[in-house]
């Protein structure tokens, strides 16, 4: 049973398009480039969900859940292009994922929200999933 599904979704991407855990990809909160954090980079936050709804399985006492996360993407200084791409590679790679101990997983737009570029001039997406599971 899933509890942790932003440390689940930084378990699934390590290793893919290039992304190491604790180096280029972190759970938690979107963090400025700087000592520790590169500038392209990825975040992964759990950011709530509809109530749970009993799950009923002879008496179980767990819970359903729609867990939402949000992926986000940001691209080095002016460069667009390969943060797009990043973007769009991890989209796909969690769309209907079968991740251990979710029942669904499943993205919420069918392209990475594009937010802009910041003032030091990184590009970022942003990447909105729910997962089902029981809790």
């Amino acid at each position: 049973m899933a509890t942790t599904v932003d440390a689940d979704v930084v378990t699934a991407l390590t290793g893919s398009n290039g992304l190491v855990s604790g180096t280029n990809l972190f759970a938690g909160p979107v963090r400025a480039p700087g000592t520790g954090v590169p500038d392209k980079a990825v975040f992964v936050l759990a950011t709530g969900g509809p109530p749970p709804m009993p799950f009923i399985l002879g008496g179980s006492g767990t819970d359903y859940c729609r867990s939402t996360v949000q992926v986000r993407v940001r691209s080095d200084q002016e460069d667009f292009p390969t943060g797009q791409t990043l973007a769009r590679a991890l989209r796909t790679l969690l769309h209907k994922n079968i991740l251990s101990g979710y029942i669904d997983v499943r993205v919420r737009e069918s392209e990475p929200n594009y937010l802009g570029q910041g003032e030091l001039g990184h590009h970022e997406w942003s990447i909105n999933l729910e997962m089902e599971h029981r809790r």
